[in-house]
């Protein structure tokens, strides 16, 4: 008689991309399985919010290899390989530190034990995907940036401008100067170059009752920000009629898996009369 096999089921969302409902259903597909197979569930693990491109920092995942070390189950089961990993080195490790412990990985979806060479097409396809729809995001805010539209969020000084296409959908990224936060971006100019630190220019504008971005007090680094970056009044290119996007490239260490960022603007003029501060 053959030995019943013990079953540790994983499942994992990303927050960019799933809800935190899709767990239920990872667990309730897993545990459907697990029974129609006739195995005994022996733990589940789980990592909400985590992306798949990521290893060491995803503790559900160290855990379950790490019962994998003292023989607890045979089988480690998760409902698509990319619910495992997104990344192609990644997923090479997990399966080669599974098969050192003797333990076979299975997905709900293949029903079958995975091989080594059906890992490997897999996450190279998964990566593939994931390289894809980046390439297809920054096109997109090029070309919404070209038609004089804002590919982010609208900063300080302008308002949402509704429109409608000919199809009667929404136009996204219009905008409007808002004549109020327009002119305080003015003052500010003027009291920088009057000589004015943007410190002082944050006290008085706190002190006359002025709402800073987003209905908050002003803050000295709202005013200065990061000139390299672009960020804060002083330095948004924005206001001397530029649209800036995609500023930051994130790219994730290898060492640490902490993402770094780098400077990776475009830039596009703005549409008709989109500059605030243009002899400023």
């Amino acid at each position: 008689m053959y030995a019943l096999k013990r079953v540790v089921l994983y499942a994992r969302y990303s927050t960019d991309q799933q809800s935190p409902a899709s767990i239920e259903t990872q667990l309730d597909l897993g545990k459907e399985f697990v029974l129609r197979q006739g195995w005994h569930l022996a733990d589940t693990f789980v990592d909400a919010g985590v992306s798949g491109l990521s290893f060491e920092t995803r503790p559900g995942l160290q855990a379950a290899l790490a019962r994998s070390n003292i023989g607890a189950y045979d089988v480690f089961l998760c409902l698509t390989l990319d619910r495992l990993s997104r990344d192609l080195e990644h997923s090479a490790r997990i399966l080669k530190i599974l098969q050192f412990h003797d333990v076979e990985l299975w997905t709900v979806h293949g029903a079958a034990a995975v091989s080594t060479m059906e890992l490997g097409l897999r996450a190279v396809l998964s990566q593939k995907v994931l390289e894809q729809v980046r390439y297809r995001t920054r096109e997109g805010l090029k070309t919404v940036a070209k038609h004089g539209r804002v590919p982010g969020g609208i900063c300080y000084g302008y308002r949402v401008r509704r429109e409608f296409d000919d199809s009667g959908k929404p136009v996204r990224g219009l905008r409007s100067i808002d004549i109020e936060e327009a002119a305080t971006i003015v003052w500010i100019y003027e009291q920088y170059a009057n000589g004015m630190s943007p410190v002082r220019i944050a006290e008085e504008l706190n002190a006359g009752g002025v709402p800073g971005p987003r209905g908050r007090l002003w803050q000295g680094t709202a005013i200065r920000g990061h000139r390299n970056r672009g960020s804060g009044i002083l330095n948004n290119q924005t206001y001397i009629g530029l649209i800036v996007f995609n500023r930051l490239a994130y790219r994730k260490n290898p060492a640490t898996e902490r993402r770094v960022s780098r400077e990776n603007a475009g830039r596009a003029p703005c549409c008709p009369g989109g500059a605030i501060a243009q002899d400023r």
